[in-house]
């Protein structure tokens, strides 16, 4: 019976969570010359990793521009996060642009929540879920097979057999 009546409160929970990273607001002005102008900032892209992982693909299509630009133009210069690309990640992005870009705020929000976290696997598993969830949502993307694949080794358990596989990260 309590459980019943926590129901409400979870449901209203996650709506405010959805709705507060549905406004993230893309930083104006931004400066990126020093350590700490990467640091200033590293609350909005974990802000917009949640906010490129919880708005539809084919939603906002000029906001979604202009948060892969303040992410790109972060990571490209973060003294903190780095992020690698290869053929299968990049394969992702051929029939759903923007993947790619959600998969790269994911690894720096992984770093970034994880005291800077050097653990290449767990930032790359990281990142392939947030993905996989936008994927599964499946609002404003088109089936692909090679996603198809990556899906089915993370609802199986095997996220880190495929990562290992395709990315040759291991622990």
């Amino acid at each position: 019976m309590k459980l019943l009546r926590l129901i409400p409160l979870f449901s209203l929970l996650f709506i405010l969570v959805k709705a507060e990273a549905q406004e993230f607001t893309v930083p104006k002005d931004v400066t990126l010359n020093v350590a700490e102008d990467y640091a200033r900032y590293e609350k909005d892209i974990i802000a917009a990793a949640n906010w490129l992982k919880t708005v539809p693909l084919n939603e906002q299509p000029e906001k979604h521009k202009e948060v892969y630009a303040f992410v790109l133009k972060w990571i490209i210069g973060s003294p903190t996060v780095s992020v690698s690309l290869n053929a299968t990640i990049a394969d992702f992005e051929k029939k759903n642009d923007g993947l790619m870009l959600i998969y790269m705020a994911g690894c720096a929000k992984y770093v970034l929540e994880n005291n800077y976290s050097k653990d290449r696997l767990a930032k790359e598993r990281a990142a392939l879920r947030d993905i996989i969830a936008v994927y599964k949502a499946g609002q404003g993307i088109k089936k692909d097979k090679k996603m198809e694949q990556l899906v089915k080794s993370e609802e199986a358990g095997e996220l880190d057999a495929w990562i290992a596989e395709n990315l040759k990260i291991s622990e």
